[in-house]
């Protein structure tokens, strides 16, 4: 999709969601090609499904944590 067609719609400017775009960028989640005047965005699926995955790492991590934790406050005299 065109910057354009994505800051439709989405409440912030182009500029915005161009800064956006980059930082995804920077992290692979997203790509973008040069096609004329326009730069055309698509979602990497294989890098937000690997992002996904660390969080749901990181988040059994934080699960596991407050377990501990929790265990360890209902066992205290």
């Amino acid at each position: 999709m065109s910057i354009t067609r994505l800051a439709a719609g989405a409440g912030i400017t182009r500029q915005a969601v161009t800064k956006h775009l980059h930082v995804l960028a920077d992290a692979g989640l997203v790509s973008g090609v040069r096609r004329g005047r326009e730069q055309l965005w698509e979602l990497n699926p294989q890098q937000l499904q690997e992002a996904r995955r660390c969080l749901d790492a990181i988040s059994r991590q934080w699960d596991d944590a407050l377990d501990r934790l929790q265990a360890s406050l209902e066992n205290e005299p």
